[in-house]
Order: C-alpha cells, then sequence, then structure tokens
C-alpha cells in the first residue's frame, strides 16, 4: 500500500541527508573492507599505484569530511525542528527529545561495539545533549559558540600535528606500510574472527569515547550549532541560497588543497599528515555548507531522482546501520578473502553499485512499507507514551 508523508516535512533537509547518507559512505567503506590505515593512506598496499593516489586526491578535495560535516549540520537542524513541533503541540520538548537522544546513544554503542568501530550514532547522541541546552541562542550567538567550537577542537589535534613535527615521532601510530602478504594474511584471519573483532570494536570504540571530549565532540557539536542558526535564518527553505555555493567552495577547496599539500609535503604515511584530520575538517565545513546552497534550490523539484534522494534521506537512519552491517558482515564472513585485497577503483565501484541499491531500497520500502524499519523502531522506542495533545 502507498502511504503519505507528513506535509511539514521541509524537503530540503530530505535531500540533503539523502545525499549525505550516500557521501558518507565512500569514505567509510575502506575502513570496512580494509585495514583502517587504508581511509587516508592510499599506498598501504604494496601493489598500490597511480589510480590509487588519483581517486584519494579527489576524495580529499571533495568528500572527507564533507558528507560527515553535512550530517552534523542536519543533526543540530533536527533538534531544533522537533523542539518547536513539540513546544507548539503542548509537549515539553525537553523530556522527549533526551529520552530519544538516549536510545540513540545505545544504538549506537551496540553498532560500534558489535559491527563497525566507527560509529558515529553515539557521538551525536552525546553532542546533541549539549546541543539543545543552547536551542534559546540568538542565531548570532550559535554562530560564535559554533566556531568557538570548531576552533577548540583544532587545539588537540594541533598539539599532535606541532608535537610530530617537532619531535619526529609517531605520536598518530602509524603502522609501519606498506603491508607485505604475510601481514596482510594475519589481519584478514583477525578481521574474520568474530570474537577478535569485537573485542577490537570495544577497544577502539572505548578509545574514541575517551578521546572525543578533545577532538570530535567540539567539531560535531560547532557544526550543530551552525546547522540551527542556518535554520533560524531560512536557510533551507530558501532557493536563492545557491549564491553562497560558490565562495564557499572557493575558500573550501583552497583550504583543502593546501592541507593536501602538507600531506604530501610531510609524507602521507607520517604522524604529521595524519594529524590533518582536523584541518581538512575546516574546508569539509565550508564545502558542506556549500553542497548545501545548491541542494535548496533542487529540493523543489519534482525530477524522479531529486525525489528518490529525498526518499533516501528519510531511510538515512536504517541506510546508515545497513551500510556497516552488510560490508563488514560480508568482507568479515562470506568473503572474508576480499577483505584488504581492493584497490581503491575497484572499492569505489562497490560504492556505486551499493548507492543504487539504497536509494532503490529507499524507494520501494516508503512506496510499499511507510516509514523506514529503523526510523519507526527508534520513535517507537523514543516517544512511547508521549500525551497527544
Amino acid at each position: 500500500m502507498h502511504t503519505t508523508q507528513p506535509q511539514d516535512r521541509i524537503d530540503s533537509l530530505d535531500l540533503i541527508r539523502g545525499v549525505a547518507i550516500l557521501g558518507i559512505f565512500i569514505m567509510n567503506i575502506y575502513s570496512m573492507t580494509a585495514p583502517d590505515i587504508a581511509y587516508s593512506v592510499p599506498g598501504w598496499r604494496e601493489d598500490s599505484g597511480t589510480v590509487d593516489d588519483w581517486i584519494y586526491i579527489i576524495q580529499s578535495l571533495f568528500i572527507e569530511s564533507r558528507f560527515m560535516s553535512l550530517f552534523s549540520l542536519l543533526f543540530g537542524v533536527g533538534l531544533a525542528v522537533q523542539w518547536e513541533r513539540m513546544a507548539q503541540r503542548g509537549v515539553e520538548p525537553g523530556h522527549w527529545i533526551k529520552r530519544r537522544l538516549g536510545w540513540l546513544l545505545v544504538i549506537g554503542l551496540l553498532h560500534g561495539f558489535f559491527i563497525w568501530f566507527g560509529d558515529v550514532l553515539a557521538l551525536y547522541a552525546i553532542c546533541g545533549f549539549f546541543v539543545i541546552r543552547f536551542l534559546h541562542y540568538s542565531v548570532r550567538r550559535l554562530v560564535t559558540t559554533g566556531v568557538t567550537f570548531l576552533l577548540i577542537g583544532q587545539l588537540f589535534l594541533g598539539y599532535t600535528l606541532y608535537s610530530s613535527l617537532l619531535t619526529g615521532e609517531n605520536l598518530m601510530q602509524v603502522p609501519e606500510l606498506p603491508f607485505n602478504q604475510e601481514e596482510l594474511a594475519q589481519l584478514r584471519a583477525t578481521n574474520s574472527d568474530l570474537w577478535a573483532r569485537t573485542v577490537r570494536n570495544m577497544t577502539e570504540n572505548t578509545f574514541m569515547l575517551i578521546v572525543m571530549p578533545f577532538i570530535s565532540f567540539w567539531f560535531s557539536t560547532g557544526l550543530m550549532l551552525i546547522g540551527v542558526a542556518l535554520y533560524r535564518i531560512g536557510f533551507f527553505s530558501n532557493t536563492k541560497v545557491w549564491r553562497w555555493a560558490l565562495p564557499l567552495w572557493v575558500l573550501g577547496f583552497s583550504w583543502g588543497a593546501g592541507v593536501l599539500s602538507l600531506r604530501y609535503a610531510w609524507g602521507l604515511e607520517s604522524s604529521a599528515a595524519q594529524a590533518t584530520i582536523s584541518l581538512m575538517m575546516i574546508a569539509g565545513s565550508l564545502m558542506a555548507i556549500g553542497y548545501a546552497s545548491l541542494l535548496v534550490p533542487l529540493a523543489q523539484s519534482n525530477h524522479w531522482l531529486v525525489t528518490w534522494l529525498r526518499e533516501t534521506g528519510k531511510m538515512a537512519f536504517t541506510l546508515y546501520l545497513f551500510q556497516s552491517t552488510v560490508t563488514v558482515l560480508f568482507f568479515s564472513q562470506i568473503a572474508p578473502d576480499l577483505w584488504g585485497s581492493l584497490n581503491r577503483l575497484e572499492t569505489l565501484l562497490i560504492v556505486i553499485g551499493a548507492t543504487l541499491l539504497q536509494i532503490g531500497f529507499a524507494h520501494y520500502w516508503l512506496r510499499y512499507l511507510g516509514q523506514g524499519p529503523l526510523e519507526r523502531l527508534w520513535r517507537w522506542l523514543a516517544f512511547r507514551g508521549m500525551p497527544r495533545r
């Protein structure tokens, strides 16, 4: 049966979210199908070549941090929208949104511990508890606080970058590269062992939660606050925001190109180059808003591709968990010999196929079954018992 969506949804948010959830997989897949370092070093394999380098360059300039930044912006917008709509209905927002964030934290921890150590749901939940404390701020205070948070987030890795250059020590703990076949075989065996994978996930996820206050918390919370500010000024419903795109792209691209140049100058496998991930987040933030400024006007289109991407955005929560669960299980249990054996181009071809599959899956699920399965579950867990007013 065909179900309709609520009429008060903001179409541009669904479109941007759909593009973002597909975009983040382009980077995340490398830490699901190969050793973690494959995410940021194209030459981690003995037989890597020029094609790997060029794909890495394109990803660094147009994808790295860009789509995750979009997702962070939209998470802040989602909190603000929910808060306003609950208040308008006469429901106390604080209790129910905290409950929603609490369940997101639980789901994120389960995902991070048992599926993939790179989970961001727990991070977003923790950031969300802080963001709702700032929702009463004016637009100016939201922007200044958000920018301040982004700058604070640079301090820890900035210190690591400086110390790596000064001392020459491997503070980012980059493994000796490239991996030889014996080392790769050992890593592959560990990856296919469910117990070993779980222990590794728990260890690395716990470490990420410990270092979160120093790096990712400030970055994500800052972008969420900026997202709320953009929502308050009507950015996501203004069809003329396309004018923002070019200056933001120029700034973001220039900054990103500078960071990439430093990486190559210091050596991609160096601790200093790996510490520049925080610097690339600045480029990601600027270009993410630039991407959004072009997607907002497109959201008004009835073109089938725009419609299907909006539907993808409505199932972003399900698709995020779908991406990691299917990919990790396939490369660790179904076809473990493929783990660590693909180059960047082959991995990118998998992403293209997975992208088409996700778009089609979202379209037909919403058309015949309504709300996404995990969206429905999360909503039920968070809002069951909410009074109707």
